[in-house]
């Protein structure tokens, strides 16, 4: 079930403070009326007391999908700040551990650090596709279209509503305008082909080597790499 604590919010319009009861956890699994509130933005969004100005509030929060078995922790951060967002990514897996029976292992727990990395990792793995290759097929659009988007200025994300047996759609968003620009499209089936290679079971998998640790982002790599 949903876990919830109450908060001291600050209205970044007229600053007047009030206290709100906000959402730290939610499992869509028996909720699902949950992940509709937060596609919609409506989740953990307020409207001040006092000016009525309504904004969302940015926090953890563990996103968890217990019929779909896995989990997604989304800690608001940079890429340069990744490093403090791992550092509470290990300590929310340690205390879920803690809690487990004996025996018992945590499902696949993912760790974003946007809300639109979030919205579109929830379409990952609901789609039953694998978030690093997934990450690493960015990572080859963005080295073969160079001459058309950089990392630096435009983000690649999955359109789940748009992909289908034949092909995954990804869409460009220029990141200074948020707008959505183009569309493209990956075969199926090369994606399949890249799983096979890349993801086996039992020792570390190749896809682990090259997108190792709990963050994965195709976009991140290559900027620091380019750094």
């Amino acid at each position: 079930m949903a876990q919830t604590s109450t908060y001291p919010i600050q209205c970044p319009e007229c600053k007047s403070q009030q206290d709100e009861v906000l959402y730290d956890s939610l499992d869509v699994g028996k909720e699902p009326e949950l992940r509709k509130q937060l596609l919609e933005n409506k989740l953990n969004r307020i409207k001040c007391n006092s000016c009525h100005f309504e904004f969302h509030i940015d926090k953890n929060l563990l996103y968890h999908d217990s019929k779909g078995g896995w989990m997604i922790f989304h800690s608001p951060s940079t890429m340069e700040n990744a490093d403090t967002a791992i550092e509470e990514f290990d300590k929310v897996l340690r205390d879920m551990k803690e809690l487990l029976p004996s025996g018992q292992e945590l499902p696949p727990v993912d760790l974003v650090l946007t809300r639109v990395e979030l919205v579109e990792r929830i379409f990952v793995r609901e789609a039953e596709l694998d978030p690093r290759v997934i990450e690493y097929v960015k990572y080859l659009i963005y080295t073969q279209n160079l001459d058309k988007f950089m990392p630096e200025n435009s983000a690649l994300l999955l359109n789940g509503q748009e992909c289908n047996e034949e092909n995954l759609c990804f869409v460009v968003q220029d990141l200074e305008t948020r707008k959505l620009e183009s569309l493209l499209h990956y075969k199926r089936e090369t994606y399949e082909d890249l799983v096979e290679l890349l993801v086996q079971d039992g020792e570390l998998s190749l896809i682990q080597q090259l997108f190792p640790g709990p963050y994965t982002s195709a976009r991140a790599y290559l900027i620091q790499d380019e750094i």
